[in-house]
């Protein structure tokens, strides 16, 4: 494994076209072929595959105004895989933001970089964590 220039390149590229309202351009850097999938920080948010993703991107997310903003990914890879990790944030048209964490999984497709999973999380201390689970089980 080595570090990737190219696939951070292709997070940041990734930040773009999500935050360009462009969804040719959005889909374009998401793999096609099965597996691909987007698992977002909320109970329910995600997509299981390419079509369903690009699609709720393209009816929802482009015309919110939303914008995400990554200043710093790392990138490796190995092979035609690679893969990333970040801290960016959505940025939302009220000027508030959230700052997620990002695991990303990238293909190799014709020399060119392609996001194949993405996963988004938000974090939460421990004590938090465990008060939200146990108030679910009362």
């Amino acid at each position: 494994m080595e570090e990737s220039a190219a696939v951070k390149d292709a997070i940041l590229r990734f930040y773009e076209r999500f935050s360009a309202a462009d969804t040719d351009g959005f889909a374009d850097i998401i793999s096609e072929g099965p597996g691909v999938s987007v698992i977002g920080s909320g109970p329910g948010e995600g997509h299981g595959d390419r079509s369903e993703w690009v699609s709720a991107y393209d009816t929802g997310i482009k015309e919110s105004g939303i914008k995400l903003r990554g200043d710093d990914p790392r990138g490796y890879e190995e092979g035609s895989v690679g893969w990333g990790v970040d801290r960016p944030s959505f940025l939302f048209p009220d000027g508030s933001a959230l700052r997620t964490r990002l695991t990303a999984v990238l293909r190799r497709d014709h020399d060119e970089w392609k996001i194949v999973h993405l996963h988004f999380s938000v974090g939460v201390p421990d004590e938090q964590a465990m008060e939200l689970a146990e108030g679910a089980s009362s």
